[in-house]
């Protein structure tokens, strides 16, 4: 997966959970479930980019 792709994933993912907050309130399951999946995507996004970092030139 691209780093466009990961980063559009990513702005999806922070708009639904802002959309839900805002809906049903931060102590929501469904708050706290769409958090864990935003950070789940910035965690494989960081990955993604550390192991760029790692490779030899």
């Amino acid at each position: 997966m691209g780093n466009d792709e990961h980063r559009d994933r990513i702005e999806q993912a922070r708009q639904e959970l802002n959309r839900l907050a805002l809906e049903y309130g931060v102590q929501d399951i469904r708050v706290l479930r769409q958090s864990v999946k935003l950070d789940a995507l910035l965690n494989e996004y960081t990955g993604c980019l550390t192991d760029k970092d790692d490779m030899p030139y």
